[in-house]
């Protein structure tokens, strides 16, 4: 079936009309197009959970439904199955919505909604072929049954099986002729893939308690939970602000500083998110801020802004450029904040890193070819006996490291090789070495100190973990071996030798 449209050709001046062109186009490819927009399956199938959430807010207004709304997914092989307890539609309204695709009667009601465009019946087609909705719009209602096909631009109303009654409002939706297999544990609709979606778009209502979702697939049965952050909360000051110059258009944020490097910043409406991570669509607009550094984790909800279909961005009008204003003169305040979490927070991943390079060291040198070396005071053999380390050059005491002191490169030990006013002191340290940003360590008091200016140090975190790691065990073997020359002759070669190493590292693990 297809729908014609009059198109008027613009004519420039002085020209005078000649035709009129009717477009016509194919309703049902025009629908499939519609209802495939979104991100990913698992995203198109969240807009049933809008669509309740939209029914479930509109009848509690009226005080006629409960304090929660209920959602549960049922995967099989075949067919998803999502039963809702929220008001489902009658077929007046059925029709209704069939009759305003794209064009939703949502828009006017007094009561925020999620759904605005009247396009989230049709969402089935980016998961299967065809989709059965079985709904009770009140107790006194009838149940009506609704067939949509994917090949099709009717709507099919049939009659029920008594079997199929709803005994209480709420709607059965069941997709069929699915592309992908949901029972499939690493499937895009499979349980946890579900799980973790639903989890991140409707977080705030699944928070608050206002929303419950289920998912069972075949013996297991999960309930999506809001994501624990145990992270440092950060902008407590900006929760609640609005644009500069408008008052009314307020907007809520909620961040955390994330150590890894890996956060991101999303963009809600509603409370359901539309933009995943801004640094995909507005890193021009943002470029610069530390809330597309990946050292944020948190949210952005503009209702005041207009989600364009499929809720895959905004429209980019006035709205949208003065939130992004906005955003950015917040992200320059919370800089400051973020500096102090990062000092803490990579000093905190030096220690984690310095602790397993020392790890590394000691079984290497507690093989047979280094058994020769003398250890720095503070590092331990590893006993191959047992796995239990034993004291060995001034090893630990009570489970911490400790160091003596030394004098031109030696240590000073009292009786039975152990150090006398010894204190407990990291065995690896950092130093800015006065500015010098070409030697990458050196012995120092006891202790191996890494140079933090060294160009191949502030790579580190540039680099994969492994990589850290062999970096800096490579120079605690370099100080070892230099420790052991009481010449001081090998500490030019060694340091070219670490050179060396590092550029290895770099070509091999890239």
């Amino acid at each position: 079936m297809t729908l014609g449209i009059h198109l008027i050709v613009s004519l420039e001046r002085g020209s005078t009309l000649e035709k009129i062109v009717s477009v016509e186009i194919n309703k049902a490819n025009a629908l499939i197009t519609l209802g495939s927009m979104y991100r990913s399956a698992a995203d198109a199938i969240k807009e049933y959970v809008s669509n309740a959430l939209d029914e479930w807010a509109m009848a509690r207004s009226r005080g006629a439904t409960g304090q929660q709304c209920q959602v549960s997914f049922t995967l099989e092989k075949k067919s998803i199955t999502i039963d809702y307890n929220a008001p489902g539609m009658d077929a007046d309204s059925f029709e209704t919505a069939l009759r305003h695709v794209v064009d939703s009667t949502k828009r006017d009601s007094t009561i925020p909604q999620i759904g605005r465009l009247g396009i989230g019946l049709w969402a089935f087609n980016q998961v299967g072929t065809q989709a059965t909705f079985i709904s009770k719009r009140s107790p006194d209602s009838p149940t009506i049954k609704v067939v949509l096909s994917r090949d099709s631009a009717e709507a099919r109303f049939l009659t029920l099986d008594p079997s199929e009654e709803l005994s209480a409002p709420g709607m059965t939706i069941t997709i069929t002729g699915l592309f992908q297999d949901p029972t499939r544990r690493y499937g895009p609709l499979s349980q946890a893939r579900l799980k973790h979606v639903l989890a991140d778009r409707f977080d705030t209502y699944l928070r608050t308690g206002q929303l419950k979702i289920t998912i069972k697939s075949g013996s297991s049965e999960t309930e999506v939970t809001p994501v624990q952050l145990d992270l440092p909360e950060i902008g407590a000051r900006f929760q609640e602000s609005h644009v500069e110059g408008d008052p009314d258009k307020t907007f809520t944020t909620r961040f955390w500083f994330d150590p890894s490097g890996q956060g991101r910043v999303s963009m809600r409406h509603t409370g359901v998110v539309v933009v995943e991570d801004i640094r995909e669509l507005f890193d021009f607009e943002l470029s610069g801020s530390i809330l597309i550094s990946g050292l944020i984790k948190g949210y952005v909800d503009a209702d005041f802004l207009s989600p364009l279909p499929a809720r895959g961005q905004f429209l980019e009008d006035d709205n949208l450029a003065m939130l992004l204003d906005a955003l950015k003169a917040i992200g320059e305040e919370l800089d400051a904040e973020v500096t102090g979490f990062r000092t803490e927070a990579e000093a905190e991943r030096l220690q984690a890193l310095f602790r397993r390079a020392t790890r590394v060291a000691r079984e290497i040198f507690s093989q047979d070819e280094f058994m020769d070396l003398e250890l720095i005071d503070g590092l331990r053999r590893i006993s191959r006996a047992n796995g239990d380390s034993h004291v060995a050059n001034g090893s630990e005491s009570n489970g911490h490291e400790t160091n003596g002191h030394e004098t031109n490169g030696h240590r000073q030990n009292g009786a039975n090789g152990r150090s006398a006013g010894r204190t407990r002191r990291p065995i690896i340290r950092r130093s800015d070495f006065g500015g010098d940003v070409r030697h990458r360590s050196r012995l120092n008091d006891g202790a191996i100190e890494i140079n933090i200016n060294n160009p191949d140090f502030l790579a580190l975190s540039r680099v994969p973990r492994s990589h850290q790691v062999a970096y800096v065990a490579m120079l605690l073997g370099k100080e070892i071996i230099a420790y052991n020359d009481s010449s001081r002759a090998s500490d030019e070669a060694l340091e070219k030798m670490a050179a060396y190493g590092t550029r290895v590292l770099s070509n091999v693990l890239r």
